[in-house]
C-alpha cells in the first residue's frame, strides 16, 4: 500500500513549489537575478579580495561610481583597521594642508575663536602674521554679523562654517565690537598665517615662562632663543608650559632636550624588527630650578619632554597626568599625491620607560574646574588665576637661591 504523505511534508513541498514558481517569474520580468555561482575554495590574498570587491560593485551597481573616492575610502579604512589612534589616511586633497600644518603655517585669516557667553563669537587670539593682524583685528573683539549674516545666537560650528564660506569665496567680512566697544567691519583676503610656537615672558620672582605650543617647525630654536632671554633678563628659574601641546617632530624636542640636559641618553626608540636606536646629549647644559605644566591634553614630544627632564632630576612636573602616547609615526607618500600617516616604531624615556598607555604623572598634582580648563585651552586665563602656574611658581620660589 502506498504511504500517506504527512500533513507538514505536504505543506512543504506545496511552499517550495510555489517559491520556485515565483522565482521564476520574477527572473522572467526582470526582477531578480540568478544566484551567482560559488566562488572556488582556494586562498587568495588581501589584495585579490579587493580586487574582486571591485569587480563585482563595476559589474553589478547600477549608480555611478567615484574611483578616486572609492580608493580614498578603502585605502582610509584599512589603515583605520590597525587599530592605532596615531595611524591614519591623508588624501591627495589634504595633503598640502597638512604639510602646511607641519610647518606651524596655514592659509586662512589667522584668529582663534570661541563662543561668547554673552552672544556672538569672542576672538581669543589673533596670529601675529595673518591677514587678521595686518588688518588690525584684536584679541578679545567679538563679532557679531558675517558677510551680512548675524551669527549672535551661531553655535560655534555654525559660525565657523560661515567664516569658511566667506574664506572660500576669496574674501570674508567681519562686524566686531572691540574690547573697548568701539565697533568696526574688516574686510579680510585669506592669505597665509604662520603660527609661533613658542612664547616667554618674565613673572614676578625672577621666573622665566616658556610656553612651547607644539613641538612642529621651529620650536626647538625659537625654545632655546627664549631661555637665553629670559636668562639675559635675570630669570633664576624657569617654567616650561607644554599644556595642550599635541606634540609635533623629533627633530625639534631633540634640539631643545639637548640644549637643557647633561650629557647621556635623550631618547630611544625600538624599530619594528626590534632594533634599538639612542639619541644622546651633549655635555653642556643649563642648570637652574625649573618646572614644567602638563596635563590630560599633553601628548606625543609634550609629554616625552617632561618626562625626560623629569628623569634626569632636572625639573619638578606640575598639573595633571597626560595622554600616554608611545609610538612614533611618519609620513609615507602615495603615487597619487596621498599620503599614510603611520606608526613606525615604539619609543623609551632616558630611562627606558614607555609611555604608551601610562602617560607621565605629575610630581605636583594640582587638578583644575572645567571652567579653568576652558579659559586656559583658549588663552583667556590669565596668569595670576592660572592655579597650575601659580603653583609651579611657588614651588621654584623655595629653590631659587638668593
Amino acid at each position: 500500500m502506498k504511504e500517506k504523505v504527512p500533513v507538514w511534508a505536504a505543506l512543504l513541498i506545496g511552499v517550495c513549489l510555489a517559491a520556485a514558481i515565483m522565482f521564476a517569474v520574477a527572473t522572467a520580468a526582470g526582477l531578480l537575478s540568478a544566484p551567482a555561482a560559488e566562488p572556488e575554495t582556494k586562498e587568495y590574498s588581501a589584495s585579490d579580495k579587493l580586487n574582486e570587491a571591485m569587480k563585482v560593485i563595476d559589474t553589478y551597481f547600477v549608480g555611478d561610481m567615484d574611483e578616486d573616492k572609492a580608493a580614498d575610502g578603502a585605502v582610509a579604512g584599512l589603515v583605520d583597521s590597525l587599530g592605532d589612534h596615531w595611524s591614519y589616511y591623508i588624501s591627495a586633497d589634504e595633503m598640502q594642508a597638512y604639510l602646511n600644518d607641519s610647518e606651524n603655517k596655514y592659509d586662512g585669516i589667522g584668529i582663534v575663536i570661541r563662543k561668547n557667553d554673552e552672544g556672538g563669537i569672542l576672538i581669543t587670539n589673533v596670529y601675529g602674521v595673518s591677514p587678521a593682524a595686518t588688518a588690525g583685528v584684536q584679541a578679545g573683539s567679538v563679532i557679531y554679523i558675517v558677510d551680512g549674516t548675524d551669527v549672535t545666537d551661531y553655535t560655534l560650528d555654525e559660525a565657523k562654517s560661515v567664516i569658511a564660506e566667506g574664506i572660500a569665496r576669496g574674501r570674508v567680512e567681519l562686524t566686531v565690537t572691540e574690547p573697548d566697544g568701539t565697533e568696526r567691519i574688516f574686510s579680510l583676503v585669506p592669505g597665509r598665517v604662520e603660527v609661533i610656537p613658542v612664547e616667554y615672558s618674565m613673572m614676578d620672582g625672577d621666573i622665566g615662562y616658556i610656553r612651547i605650543e607644539n613641538f612642529k617647525a621651529r620650536s626647538g630654536a625659537l625654545a632655546i632663543e627664549a631661555v637665553d632671554a629670559l636668562r639675559a633678563q635675570g630669570a633664576k628659574a624657569l617654567v616650561f608650559d607644554v599644556r595642550n601641546d599635541p606634540g609635533g617632530n623629533l627633530n625639534e624636542l631633540l634640539k631643545i632636550l639637548d640644549y637643557l640636559l647633561p650629557e647621556g641618553t635623550l631618547f630611544i626608540s625600538q624599530t619594528k624588527g626590534g632594533e634599538q636606536v639612542r639619541q644622546y646629549s651633549k655635555a653642556s647644559c643649563v642648570e637652574m630650578p625649573m618646572a614644567v605644566l602638563i596635563n590630560s591634553e599633553s601628548y606625543s614630544a609634550a609629554e616625552f619632554f617632561a618626562a625626560a627632564l623629569s628623569e634626569y632630576g632636572w625639573a619638578d612636573l606640575v598639573g595633571e597626568k597626560t595622554t600616554g602616547k608611545g609610538y612614533a609615526q611618519t609620513t609615507v607618500g602615495l603615487s597619487d599625491g596621498s599620503a599614510i600617516h603611520i606608526s613606525i616604531e615604539e619609543y623609551f624615556t632616558p630611562n627606558g620607560v614607555s609611555l604608551a598607555g601610562t602617560g607621565v604623572t605629575p610630581d605636583l598634582e594640582v587638578p583644575v574646574s572645567d571652567e579653568e580648563f576652558e579659559l586656559l585651552y583658549f588663552d583667556l586665563l590669565p596668569a595670576e588665576d592660572d592655579t597650575q602656574l601659580q603653583a609651579a611658581a611657588s614651588l621654584l620660589t623655595g629653590q631659587i637661591t638668593p
